[in-house]
């Protein structure tokens, strides 16, 4: 597969860098992806999307092993992932029940459960870059804000307001959305 993403470098040093990234990030890559979308078939589809982008885009990017770069290959792996989910939406539920084995018993609470998991998705998609990022590190990753400091390169005042501050997002619209359903 590698072979693949380089036929569409032109350049030998880019190539190198290219294949650099592909052996410290591809394993990252698909725990980011398999944790948005919980199928490990899926999550390949979304790093194999991801690669491509990143082959398309490897002028962009300086340094392999630089946290930026990581952070990058990692936003990248996500919005793949969100990407095939959101695609995956034409789903009836009879094809959800039939992929899921979900008895008539439990499907209730199920599909409540994945109504209120796409409602997140969808606020956490329309959220500002800046605070979807940070609070998918904190959450998904179970990264500190000191370690999402790092790796972003930002101060950790920084990191804890955006943290903060995405939170609220999230809470203000989890509200919204409760007081549209009727629940408060």
């Amino acid at each position: 597969m590698l072979l693949f993403y380089t036929l569409l470098i032109e350049e030998d040093n880019d190539k190198a860098k290219f294949e650099k990234i592909y052996a410290l990030y591809k394993k990252k890559m698909w725990y980011t992806a398999n944790s948005v979308l919980s199928d490990s078939y899926l999550a390949e589809d979304a790093v194999h999307n991801a690669f491509i982008g990143i082959a398309k885009n490897i002028k962009k990017i300086d340094a392999a092993d630089s946290p930026k770069t990581l952070s990058y290959v990692i936003t990248a792996a996500k919005n793949a992932a969100l990407d095939i989910l959101r695609k995956n939406k034409g789903l009836t539920e009879a094809d959800i029940d039939e992929l899921y084995d979900v008895s008539d018993k439990e499907s209730s609470s199920f599909y409540q459960n994945l109504e209120a998991e796409d409602f997140v998705v969808k606020i956490l998609a329309a959220m500002p870059e800046t605070y979807r990022d940070v609070l998918y590190l904190l959450v998904v990753e179970q990264m500190s804000e000191k370690e999402i400091a790092e790796l972003l390169g930002r101060k950790p005042g920084t990191i804890h307001q955006q943290v903060r501050r995405g939170r609220a997002i999230l809470k203000e619209e989890l509200m919204k959305g409760a007081k549209v359903n009727g629940n408060q």
